[in-house]
């Protein structure tokens, strides 16, 4: 067996000009740097796209919550007293569902659930007409967001 001083290579590099061997040290040393870049350049890149679609989504989020906070144009009627009956309207209007609703003591007690941003949206405007929600429990189950919460009744 041949040594690797015996090898065909070895000797095949020593007959070349020293210019030759020069000239492709520098090759073999400018491939290694660009191989050696790409190594390091190509996971950077992914982690950069992946922060833009993570700061595009947060965007995105930012702007829907924004929309939440706002709720739907304040409507210029004269506020009607909250009752068990109008509340039920107002929730269904809005595409809720509730899921109970029971008037006793000058209070009642409700649960509805629904799409996470009518809901909000549904509770922000309830809170502007006067209503004063009291223990307020919301529980996400998938897409749907449930809320259970006491109110006051309005006197009439």
């Amino acid at each position: 067996m041949k040594s690797w001083r015996e090898l065909a290579v070895i000797p095949q590099w020593q007959q070349l000009s020293p210019s030759r061997r020069t000239l492709l040290k520098a090759a073999l040393w400018g491939l290694s740097v660009m191989v050696i870049c790409q190594l390091l350049w190509l996971p950077g890149q992914a982690r950069l796209h992946q922060a833009e679609r993570d700061l595009a989504r947060e965007h995105e989020l930012g702007v829907q919550l924004q929309r939440i906070v706002q709720g739907p144009p304040r409507s210029s009627t004269p506020v009607e007293v909250l009752t068990p009956a109008g509340l039920n309207e107002r929730a269904r209007a809005a595409g809720l569902r509730i899921t109970s609703l029971e008037a006793r003591s000058g209070q009642v007690d409700i649960s509805l659930e629904g799409a996470a941003a009518a809901v909000l949206a549904w509770l922000h405007v309830l809170e502007q007409d006067g209503g004063k929600p009291l223990g307020l429990q919301l529980q996400a189950e998938g897409e749907q967001l449930q809320a259970h919460f006491v109110m006051p009744l309005a006197e009439a």
